[in-house]
C-alpha cells in the first residue's frame, strides 16, 4: 500500500504559541496520574470487558456517545441527535462519509461552494463545512473523508458553540475511531461490483497484553465512475494503540492516513432554471484532470480516571494536509440554447478549475469531569479548554491551459498539455482558545437542568502578498466571544425523556481562513437554536424513537449595504429554518432491523442588504433547505442463514445556495432512490451480501452550486465477502 513520504507534525513556527498553554495541560493530566495513590487504584469500578465483536447482535441503535463531551445515552442530550453506526454504514456498503450522512434528514450537499474542496455540508440550511470533527476535536481540513475506521458518525443538530467553539449554527458533524479493544478480532471485507468497483478493507484487533491492544485499519478502493471516466482511487491506513485499558491511567496513540487522486466530476448546468438534461452516460472532463488530496494526523490521549467517577481527558493532535485540484467545468451554455433545443449537436463551452492548498493544524483540548452534591442537589460537571494553532496556504496557476469546447454528443476527454506554472497566493494564520464550564443539575429524581457557558478568542492573520495590488495587503483581526447553552429535561422513567433547550452560536469572519478588506472589520455573525423534543426507548430499550420541534436563527448574517461606506459588511441579514423531525432507530424484534426518519423545513430569508438584488431575496428559501427530507433503511432475517433488507432515500425539490435571486429560484428536481440489500451467512465466520444502489437508475441531483447541479450515482451493483479470523 503507498504511504505518503513522512512529514515533519510539529512545525518550528507552531511552537512558541503552543508550548506554554500546553505544558499546562499535559503537566496537568500527567500530574494528575502521579496523584494516585494505591488505595484509589484498588477501589476503581471493575471494568467489564467484551471478548468479541458480533455485528449480528447490534443493532442500529445510537448506544452511548460522547458529543457532549461526556459519556451518555442519547435521551440524556436535550438537543436532536443522530448517530449512523458502523452495522448501519457496512450494512448499506457505504464508502464515504458523504454516503453515511444520506441517512440524516436535514443534511444536504453542496458542490464547489466559494472555491472549497471536498465534504461541503449543510444542515438545516446552514454551512457546516467548519464543524466536522474527528473524535471531538476540529476536522475541517478540505478532502473526502472515507468511512473504513469507522464506528459511527454522530450529527448534532443546532447551535452548539458552548461545546465546539465558532461555527455550529446549524449543528456539527462529529466521526468517531474504532478504538482497540481488549479481544482477538480480525476483520477483512472484499467488495467487487460495476463500474470495475473494488474495494478491500482491513480492520485487525490484536490484544497486546492485559491492559493493551492495537487495531490496525486498512482500505484501497478503485472505481472507474461515472462513464467510466470520473474516477476514484483512495488509499488509507489507521495505526491505533491503547495501553492502560481498565486502569486509572488510559493512553491512546493514533496515526492516521488518507490519500486519493480522483478525475472529478464538476456537475452540469442550470438550464432556464432547472438542470440541463445532459445525459447521463457521458462526462465532459478531461483524461488530464485530478483531484489529489492527502490527510495525515498524529493523536495523542491521556485519560486519567480518579476512584470517586472523576476523569481528566487531554488530548493533542498534529495534522498535515494537502490538496490538488485541475478539473473542467462546464461554462454557462448559449443564451439561445432552451430546453427545447438542447440535444446531441448543443456546444458545451468547458472552463478550468485549478486550485492547491496546504494546511496544517494543532489541537490541544482537555475535559475534566466529576460529580458533587452542591446545596443538597447532584451535579454532572464539565470543565475544559481547548486550544488551536491553524495555517492555511493557498496557491493558484498561472498558464492554465484552454479547454476546447465540444458537443452534448462528442464529450471529448483528451487530455490537456500542463503547462501550468504553480504559485504561492496567501497565506492565513489563526490561533484559538476556548475555555468552558456546564452543570447539569438533578433538580429532583425527575427534572434535569443543564447550563453552560464558553468564551472563546479568535486571531486570524491574513498575508495576502500574492494577490496583485492593491488587494496584496496584510490583513487581521481578533474577536472575543460568549456562548451559552440551557437545557431542561423531564425524564418521568428510564424509557422517556421530554427536553426543551436554547444554545448560541458564532461566526468570525476569518473561520474559513480569509479576509478581505471588507470582513478584516466585521464583527462575528451569530446565531440561535430554540428547540423541544422527546426520546422513548421502547420494546425493553431495543428500540429508540425521537421527535423534535426547531428554531434555527442567524440574527445578523454578513451583507454589503450600498448606502454604507467602505470598510465594512453589516450584520444586517437574518434567516431562519423552522423543522419538524421523526426518527426511529433499532431492533423490532430479533430478526427486524430499522433505520428511519423524516424532517420538514421551512427556510426563509428575513432581511438583507439594501442593494436591490440583495432586497429582492428577502422572503426567498435560501436553497440546499428542502422542504421534506426522509430516509427508510431496515433489514429482516428470513432464517439463521438468509437476511434481506431495503430501503429509499426520499427529498422534495431544492435549490442551491446563493445570495442572488436569480440563482435562489433554479430548481433541482425532488426523487425517491430505492436501495437492496440480501445477504447468506456461509458459515460462523464468513459472509456473502449483495447491495443494489439507485434500483431503478433514477437520475438525481446529489449536490447543488449556483453555477452547475451535479449528477448523483446510477445503478450499481456490489458483492461483499466478510471474512473474519
Amino acid at each position: 500500500m503507498p504511504i505518503a513520504k513522512s512529514k515533519p507534525l510539529l512545525k518550528k513556527t507552531c511552537t512558541p504559541t503552543l508550548l506554554p498553554l500546553g505544558a499546562m495541560l499535559l503537566a496537568g493530566s500527567f500530574g494528575a496520574m502521579a496523584q494516585t495513590t494505591p488505595d484509589a487504584d484498588k477501589t476503581l469500578k471493575p471494568v467489564t470487558v467484551q471478548e468479541t465483536r458480533d455485528r449480528a447482535t447490534q443493532t442500529y441503535q445510537s448506544g452511548v456517545t460522547a458529543i457532549g463531551k461526556a459519556p451518555m445515552a442519547a435521551k440524556d442530550i436535550p438537543q436532536s441527535l443522530t448517530i449512523v453506526n458502523e452495522k448501519l454504514i457496512h450494512d448499506q456498503g457505504s464508502d464515504s462519509m458523504k454516503d453515511a450522512l444520506r441517512n440524516v434528514p436535514g443534511i444536504t450537499f453542496e458542490a464547489g461552494e466559494g472555491g472549497r474542496i471536498g465534504d461541503n455540508i449543510r444542515l438545516r440550511g446552514f454551512s457546516v463545512v467548519g464543524d466536522i470533527y474527528l473524535d471531538g476535536i476540529r476536522d475541517i481540513a478540505q478532502y473526502n473523508r472515507d468511512v473504513f475506521n469507522y464506528d459511527r458518525v454522530e450529527v448534532l443538530r443546532g447551535s452548539a458553540s458552548m461545546l465546539f467553539g465558532r461555527g455550529s449554527t446549524g449543528g456539527v458533524v462529529n466521526q468517531v475511531s474504532k478504538l482497540p479493544e481488549l479481544y482477538q478480532q480480525n476483520e477483512v471485507n472484499v467488495t467487487a461490483g460495476t463500474g470495475k468497483y473494488l474495494r478491500l478493507t482491513g480492520d485487525f484487533n490484536l490484544k497486546t497484553g492485559e491492559d493493551s491492544a492495537l487495531r490496525i485499519g486498512a482500505m484501497t478502493t478503485d472505481w472507474d465512475g461515472r462513464a467510466d471516466k470520473a474516477s476514484t482511487s483512495r488509499r488509507g491506513l489507521a495505526l491505533d494503540y491503547r495501553l492502560g485499558i481498565g486502569t486509572p491511567d488510559e493512553f491512546l496513540f493514533s496515526l492516521y492516513h488518507l490519500n486519493y487522486d480522483d478525475k472529478p466530476d464538476l456537475g452540469g448546468r442550470w438550464l432556464q432554471g432547472a438542470p440541463a438534461p445532459f445525459p447521463t452516460n457521458k462526462w465532459y472532463g478531461a483524461n488530464s484532470d485530478y483531484q489529489r488530496d492527502s490527510a495525515d494526523m498524529a493523536t495523542v490521549t491521556h485519560t486519567h480516571r480518579w476512584s470517586d467517577g472523576s476523569s481528566l481527558k487531554t488530548t493533542l493532535r498534529d495534522g498535515i494536509f494537502s490538496r490538488d485540484l485541475w478539473a473542467t467545468q462546464i461554462n454557462a451554455l448559449a443564451a439561445t440554447v432552451t430546453p427545447t433545443n438542447f440535444g446531441p449537436g448543443t456546444v458545451v463551452p468547458r472552463g478550468t478549475q485549478t486550485r492547491a492548498g496546504d494546511e496544517h493544524h494543532t489541537f490541544l483540548q482537555s475535559d475534566y469531569l466529576t460529580k458533587t452534591n452542591w446545596f443538597g442537589l447532584k451535579n454532572d460537571v464539565l470543565a475544559g479548554v481547548d486550544y488551536a494553532r491553524e495555517n492555511s496556504v493557498r496557491f493558484d496557476y498561472t498558464g492554465v491551459p484552454l479547454r476546447p469546447n465540444t458537443t452534448v454528443a462528442q464529450a471529448d476527454n483528451s487530455p490537456l498539455l500542463d503547462t501550468r506554472i504553480k504559485r504561492r497566493l496567501t497565506e492565513f494564520s489563526a490561533n484559538a482558545l476556548g475555555i468552558y464550564l456546564q452543570d447539569t443539575i438533578s433538580l429532583t429524581p425527575h427534572w434535569k437542568l443543564v447550563g453552560g457557558l464558553r468564551w472563546d478568542n479568535f486571531a486570524g492573520d491574513y498575508d495576502r502578498s500574492g494577490n496583485p495590488a492593491p488587494n496584496n495587503t496584510a490583513l487581521a483581526r481578533s474577536d472575543g466571544v460568549w456562548s451559552k447553552r440551557l437545557g431542561l429535561m423531564f425524564q418521568p422513567n428510564d424509557e422517556v425523556s421530554y427536553y426543551a433547550s436554547y444554545g448560541t452560536s458564532f461566526n468570525t469572519s476569518g473561520d474559513l481562513y480569509q479576509f478581505d478588506a471588507n470582513s478584516a472589520n466585521t464583527p462575528p455573525e451569530s446565531s440561535a437554536n430554540f428547540e423541544i423534543g422527546a426520546k422513548w426507548e421502547l420494546y425493553a430499550g431495543d428500540l429508540s424513537v425521537r421527535t423534535a420541534l426547531a428554531r434555527t436563527d442567524k440574527f445578523n448574517e454578513r451583507n454589503t449595504d450600498v448606502n454604507q461606506a467602505t470598510g465594512e459588511f453589516l450584520l444586517s441579514g437574518q434567516r431562519h429554518t423552522n423543522s419538524l423531525e421523526f426518527e426511529v432507530s433499532g431492533r423490532i424484534n430479533p430478526r427486524w432491523d430499522v433505520f428511519a426518519g423524516i424532517v420538514f423545513m421551512d427556510g426563509v430569508i428575513d432581511q438583507a442588504g439594501s442593494a436591490a438584488a440583495a432586497q429582492a431575496t428577502v422572503g426567498m428559501n435560501p436553497g440546499l433547505t428542502p422542504a421534506r427530507q426522509g430516509n427508510l433503511w431496515t433489514t429482516y432475517k428470513l432464517d439463521n442463514k438468509w437476511r434481506i433488507g431495503g430501503g429509499f432515500t426520499a427529498i422534495s425539490e431544492q435549490g442551491p445556495a446563493s445570495a442572488n435571486p436569480v440563482n435562489l429560484a433554479f430548481r433541482a428536481p425532488g426523487y425517491v432512490k430505492f436501495d437492496a440489500l440480501v445477504e447468506y451467512e456461509i458459515n460462523a465466520n464468513n459472509t456473502l451480501k449483495l447491495n443494489i444502489d439507485n434500483i431503478g437508475d433514477t437520475v438525481f441531483y446529489s449536490s447543488l452550486y449556483q453555477a452547475w447541479p451535479t449528477l448523483g450515482a446510477g445503478r450499481s451493483i456490489r458483492a461483499t465477502l466478510t471474512s473474519r479470523f
